[in-house]
């Protein structure tokens, strides 16, 4: 019974039946090169344009999957002359679409980096896997008397056109590292499919071709068993550093999110260069104590606890996006029943920092462009909204009154002004921002950096 339910020579197509499917699978010429082409430039488009649907239409038409499992066929039959003719066919298939694909990445207006094309550079050992579950199944499906949907799904799962595609890219624009990573991938996949098919054939007991002796038999193992170990240890090695690499992105976005996140500060942008974990803030300013807690906090995680937190924070003009970015960030953090309440008061937070700051903005470019008209001393204005909280009696911090009731401007001017000049010149800003202004006035070739008459001047 149980060898019944793994019995692959159950319902398998006659060896002679194999052996024509095969061959024909292997042909380079005719129909196939025209499908080949056709793959190329499919694939090719599906990854200048990011498009995941494009690229598995070129996976699902791409001729190279006959190919490969013809030199694990010859493998299996130890038809050494049948082996060279399939790797030579082969080796013209792999060659003329990388060299398809630098010629379209050469003449392609857009000449950048998408998500697919890095997907293509960095083999692991589930890479190893995918290929020799699909190597077997494609094997199994291509033996079989009546044809089945096995092949389409191998075509997808093993994704043999994209990386050519891929290293054509990396030639075409000088990244060489996409290069080689595409080509450690395709040359994966290759391989263990080649080499699930030749275990596929020499359980269903191809017959060889010609009389083999003993020692090719064992030199044959050998071979096949160093090559498996040369090709897996990298992508094993790969495979290591994105699980490491994953697991702490998580660790850093769990310490973001539960200890840099709360109702005053804001979280708007964070980065991990080397052994630095530098985070950007707005809201209410830390203390140097608050900062070490939270240090403290990063350590306590086993794979943060070689980094240095940096925080960067004081006041910084947002813009819509980054608005958006932080109430998004707020909702998802609460029930539904919640969110309607709390977008209004987000919004109530977040938004007038955006209006005022581009308000003042178009006030300062307004200034700067008629001031020199009306007087011709002023080089350039620039300022902003002065903000002014008032506590409010029994209530917390959070709750304090915002106030926004001057407006502090900073003149540059070629030569110093008349009394009578500022005078003018103040009111004529007090009118255009519609606001009390502070007012001071630098030369542009004595600057100071310290004004006004609460410094006791020697």
């Amino acid at each position: 019974m149980w060898r019944d339910l793994f019995n692959l020579k159950g319902g398998a197509a006659s060896i002679k039946e194999i052996n024509q499917r095969i061959l024909a699978d292997a042909t380079v010429s005719g129909t196939n090169l025209i499908v080949l082409v056709m793959a190329i430039m499919i694939a090719c488009v599906g990854l200048n344009m990011n498009s995941v649907a494009v690229i598995i239409g070129a996976m699902l038409i791409s001729p190279l999957m006959g190919g490969i499992v013809a030199i694990g066929y010859g493998m299996a039959t130890y038809d050494v002359h049948f082996i060279r003719q399939s790797m030579i066919k082969l080796a013209f298939q792999v060659g003329f679409a990388i060299l398809t694909a630098s010629l379209y990445f050469a003449i392609s207006p857009l000449a950048y980096s998408t998500d697919e094309l890095l997907a293509r550079t960095s083999p692991t050992i589930w890479d190893v896997i995918v290929a020799l579950c699909g190597g077997i199944a494609g094997a199994v499906g291509n033996t079989r008397q009546e044809k089945s949907n096995v092949i389409p799904g191998v075509a997808i799962a093993t994704a043999l056109m994209p990386p050519l595609c891929t290293a054509g890219y990396g030639l075409a624009s000088g990244h060489y590292p996409f290069f080689l990573g595409a080509m450690y991938l395709f040359f994966i996949n290759a391989f263990f499919i080649a080499l699930a098919a030749f275990l596929v054939f020499k359980v269903l007991g191809v017959p060889s071709h010609g009389d083999v002796a003993a020692s090719q038999f064992q030199r044959q193992r050998i071979i096949l068993a160093a090559l498996g170990i040369l090709i897996t240890a990298p992508s094993i090695y790969l495979a290591y550093q994105m699980v490491e690499e994953n697991l702490r992105d998580m660790q850093v976005k769990s310490f973001i999110s539960e200890d840099m996140d709360s109702q005053t500060t804001s979280v708007v942008s964070y980065t991990v260069k080397g052994h630095v974990l530098t985070v950007d803030l707005v809201g209410t300013l830390l203390t140097e104590k608050e900062i070490d807690a939270l240090q403290d906090e990063l350590h306590a995680r086993n794979r943060l606890q070689d980094l240095e937190l940096v925080v960067i924070q004081g006041q910084r003009e947002l813009d819509r996006e980054q608005i958006q970015n932080l109430i998004n960030a707020r909702l998802e953090k609460q029930s539904t029943s919640e969110k309607e309440v709390s977008y209004k008061n987000l919004s109530t937070q977040y938004y007038p920092a955006y209006k005022r700051a581009s308000a003042d903005q178009q006030t300062i470019e307004l200034l700067t462009q008629q001031a020199p008209l009306l007087f011709p001393k002023v080089l350039s204005i620039q300022g902003g909204t002065l903000t002014s909280v008032t506590p409010q009696k029994d209530q917390p911090k959070t709750e304090n009154k915002v106030d926004h009731k001057r407006f502090m401007v900073e003149v540059i001017v070629k030569e110093p002004l008349r009394p009578e000049e500022a005078d003018r010149l103040q009111k004529w800003i007090a009118a255009q921002v519609d606001m009390p202004v502070l007012m001071t006035v630098q030369t542009a070739d004595h600057p100071s950096d310290f004004y006004g008459d609460g410094i006791a001047w020697p």
